[in-house]
């Protein structure tokens, strides 16, 4: 219910509870190897985020907030069983959000993480002009970053970002 409302904190969090409790051992071999992942690309984060600001500001984006994330538990294991796959072969461990003023600005800021930076072929998705049923927009991409490591970057506005964190009833 609270994916369908868009309340995305509120969905992640009890998602994560759930898991907790029903897959402790699974949920906690997660958790521990996300702890070792954090500290083995915090240098990695810091220097793609800075960057990334850097870039942006030099573009004429007037006012730019890049902020780091890592996947919660839930998500990455329902990736890796619905994928088949390993949590150290996951492309979009590491993500990024770049909040800028105006919806124009969400493009330009796709552009110069394009420019800048190697993207990885069909990891595009345009939730702006075409909105997810729960009128959750944002630009979605991914890109080749310092140390060769995959980054999803989420670009919106201020606007988009508490709809996409808080819902619907946050507008």
């Amino acid at each position: 219910l609270a994916g369908r409302m868009g309340m995305q904190d509120m969905r992640s969090e009890l998602e994560n509870l759930a898991f907790e409790q029903l897959q402790p051992d699974h949920f906690k071999a997660i958790t521990s190897r996300l702890e070792e992942m954090k500290a083995e690309f915090a240098e990695t984060i810091a220097s793609i985020k800075k960057e990334l600001t850097q870039k942006l500001k030099e573009s004429g984006i007037a006012s730019v907030t890049v902020s780091a994330r890592v996947k919660s538990p839930w998500s990455i294991a329902t990736k890796i069983e619905r994928k088949s796959i390993a949590l150290e072969q996951l492309s979009d461990m590491i993500g990024f959000r770049i909040i800028v003023p105006t919806v124009e600005d969400c493009y330009k800021a796709l552009g110069v993480a394009h420019t800048n930076w190697k993207v990885v072929p069909g990891r595009f998705k345009d939730y702006i002009s075409v909105p997810k049923h729960n009128d959750y927009q944002s630009i979605h991409t991914t890109i080749v970053g310092v140390g060769r490591q995959r980054a999803e970057l989420q670009i919106r506005t201020e606007t988009m970002h508490r709809i996409a964190e808080y819902g619907i009833a946050a507008h």
